[in-house]
């Protein structure tokens, strides 16, 4: 993607992205807007006539089309910069604002000094004094010139304000879309996609002094059966209770993530092994309370429970070396006979 393109310019690509998208029924998340992006540049005509072609023949462009798209002319890189350009407007313009807020105080008070000297050379002007006509004309002209100045700067915060709102809704837009592409549907725990990108920044990055990367896995116990018996309407909603407890357990300290089917898991910080073990054995135990009930009578009809999985990071773990420990672990948990947790 060609970065050398200004702010302003980036400002009016982005207006036609959102537009085009919907005209092509085309999903919001963040490898098809810099793919439109980098589409109503139009600075690669071997990738728009690729697309234009796609377009041509499917009236949209499915989802494999567009990864192919981007994997073959776009990189993570680009990606990275089309937030980076869509983030930038509003603190670029948060900046402007301040100096017009600025440029307008002083321009207001400028027209009220102008207008109590006029004031009072009136005053001279009353009983006479000709010789202050001269000057009288130039007060005059600059109070004229100073409520002018002000209107101008009073015109032009409005469009500012105008530009800012659409703009805030735009990247409100981005952001919501990038968060959507981010989340399981069913559960709304973060999805397999965000957890790859998360692990690795997660293994590369210290943790806080005293504390641990901790990596829990957990798995519904005997799942299957949940849709055997009583439908997948049903084993949707035993994703969801479970999906549910992960999510309040996490709060605002930990990440949870749907990393498949049934199975969860949580990145987070411990002080230590036996503090990550606590909170997965709360955990286990909430989840044990859940149960399925008959929709007529409200009866009990089967227990849920989980298996647990947990692994600290240790050095010269690899990002994979560290997700393997910790399903090493959740497999003990189900081979000593599942509702427990084990440890790496």
């Amino acid at each position: 993607m060609d970065t050398n393109t200004s702010l302003s310019q980036s400002a009016k690509h982005l207006k036609k992205v959102i537009p085009m998208m919907s005209s092509f029924k085309i999903p919001f998340t963040p490898v098809n807007y810099a793919i439109w992006y980098c589409y109503v540049l139009g600075r690669n005509l071997e990738f728009n006539l690729r697309l234009d072609n796609i377009l041509k023949s499917y009236k949209t462009c499915p989802a494999d089309k567009a990864r192919a798209l981007f994997d073959e002319f776009l990189s993570d890189k680009d990606l990275a910069l089309f937030y980076e350009i869509s983030t930038s407007f509003q603190d670029t313009i948060e900046d402007v604002k301040e100096d017009i807020d600025k440029t307008l105080a002083t321009s207001q008070g400028f027209s009220a000094f102008l207008y109590q000297c006029n004031s009072g050379l009136q005053g001279i002007k009353n009983n006479s004094v000709e010789s202050y006509d001269e000057v009288l004309g130039i007060v005059d002209q600059l109070t004229e010139e100073s409520v002018l100045m002000q209107q101008n700067a009073y015109s032009f915060q409005k469009k500012l304000e105008s530009a800012y709102a659409e703009i805030s809704n735009l990247k409100q837009t981005l952001l919501s879309t990038q968060e959507a592409a981010n989340t399981d549907s069913l559960t709304g725990l973060y999805n397999r996609g965000r957890f790859d990108l998360d692990i690795a920044h997660f293994c590369n990055e210290e943790a806080p002094l005293g504390m641990n990367h901790a990596l829990i896995f957990i798995d519904i116990d005997h799942f299957k059966k949940f849709n055997d018996d009583f439908g997948h309407q049903k084993g949707d909603d035993v994703l969801k209770v479970v999906a549910n407890k992960v999510l309040n357990a996490c709060g605002d300290s930990f990440k949870g993530y749907r990393y498949g089917g049934e199975e969860f898991c949580i990145l987070g910080d411990f002080s230590g092994i036996s503090n990550a073990l606590n909170f997965a054995e709360r955990l286990r135990k909430l989840i044990a309370k859940l149960c399925v009930k008959s929709k007529k009578s409200d009866k009990k009809q089967r227990a849920i429970s989980a298996s647990f999985g947990i692994a600290l990071f240790e050095e010269g773990n690899t990002t994979p070396a560290f997700v393997e420990r910790a399903d090493k672990a959740l497999y003990l948990a189900k081979a000593y006979g599942r509702n427990r947790v084990e440890i790496a």
